[in-house]
Parts: C-alpha cells; sequence; structure tokens
C-alpha cells in the first residue's frame, strides 16, 4: 500500500512538473518585458479564419499557414514597438483619436457593411482593427513631424523604420521559433524554412 501511495504522489508531482514546464513555452513573442502567449496570437489567426467565410474571398489575395500565423505574431510585436516609440517621443494617441479615425475608414468603404470584407483582405481581425489604426496613428504622426523639420517624404519614411529597427533592438524581441526567426536588422520574422519542409535537399 505504502508504494502505491507513493507511486501516485510521484506521477502526480510528475504530471505537475510537466504542466509547468509546457506552460514556459506557451510564449508566442516577447518584446522586452512584455510577453505575448501563442494561444492570443492563434486567436487572432482564428477570428480572421472565421471572418473569411462570410465574406467573398475569390478576389483576394490571402495568406494560410505559416504566413498567416507569422504575419499575426509580426503584428504583435509592431504594435508593443510603436506604443514604446510612441511613449519615448511623447505621443498622444487618445481613444477619441482611434475613433475618428476609424470613421474615416468606414466612410472611405463606403459604410460599416464594406468593414468586413476590408478587413479579411487586409488579414486583419476586428478585434485588432483599433490596435491597426493606433499603429496607423503613430507612425503618420511620426513621419509628418520628420517632413515638417524639412525631410523629403521618402527620407522620412526611412527615418521611422530605422526609429521602429532601433526601439524593437532595444527592447529586445524573441520569437517562438514555430513563427519563424526573428530578424534584429529589419525587426520583421523571416520564415524558418520558406519551403515550409515542401522541399528537400538531395543527399
Amino acid at each position: 500500500m505504502r508504494m502505491k501511495l507513493i507511486k501516485k504522489v510521484l506521477s502526480t508531482l510528475l504530471v505537475a512538473l510537466l504542466v509547468t514546464s509546457c506552460g514556459s513555452m506557451t510564449t508566442g513573442v516577447s518584446i522586452g518585458k512584455t510577453e505575448i502567449k501563442s494561444s492570443d496570437i492563434q486567436k487572432s489567426v482564428d477570428e480572421i479564419l472565421t471572418a473569411r467565410k462570410s465574406v467573398d474571398t475569390s478576389q483576394m489575395q490571402l495568406i494560410d499557414g505559416p504566413e498567416l500565423l507569422r504575419n499575426q505574431a509580426q503584428f504583435a510585436i509592431i504594435k508593443v514597438v510603436l506604443d514604446k516609440v510612441a511613449l519615448d517621443k511623447n505621443l498622444s494617441v487618445t481613444s477619441a483619436d482611434v475613433a475618428a479615425r476609424r470613421a474615416d475608414a468606414i466612410s472611405r468603404l463606403g459604410g460599416e457593411s464594406g468593414l468586413p470584407a476590408a478587413l479579411v483582405g487586409a488579414n486583419l481581425a476586428a478585434s485588432n482593427l483599433d490596435a491597426y489604426l493606433r499603429i496607423l496613428i503613430i507612425s503618420d504622426r511620426l513621419n509628418s513631424d520628420l517632413v515638417a523639420t524639412g525631410l523629403a517624404e521618402d527620407v522620412a519614411a526611412t527615418q521611422v523604420s530605422k526609429l521602429v529597427i532601433d526601439t524593437a533592438s532595444k527592447l529586445g524581441v524573441k520569437v517562438n521559433t514555430k513563427y519563424g526567426k526573428w530578424d534584429p536588422t529589419t525587426a520583421t520574422i523571416e520564415a524558418a524554412d520558406a519551403t515550409s519542409g515542401a522541399v528537400t535537399p538531395a543527399p
């Protein structure tokens, strides 16, 4: 009886250790002290795939599989990085700013009814729309501020990109290998295997 009890306790401890170990592997991406779970990134992917069923996608160029996963992980990273840039540059983006940008976008689409298809075409989950609009607002303001100093539009755009890359580098970005490999020189996630395993080298 004692041996059975000991085995049961050891078994329980082993399960607990395995769960703890698996838990440490659930991080999808980390940007500085900010960690985003793989499950959160997967939620965005699932939301996008579900939304595709309700619109006509026959004329759209959509991404799937590993590319879609990588795209959503990249979005999660850029969202955090640009929030840090805005903080460093004292750029304030209010909920009213986002609402105004949203209203403008919907107006350009010809009304709310055009939004679902636009989101699907942009590979963007509806729940991430406000975060996406915030990214656009921050980018536009950074660009406008640089242009106001006398820089040409293309030079200003390059400077904004450099700022994003530098900020990501300072924060430190780590990416779960399931999404690909982080390239700090471009602040993008590169495919770990461009062929997704479809092509193997000849022996």
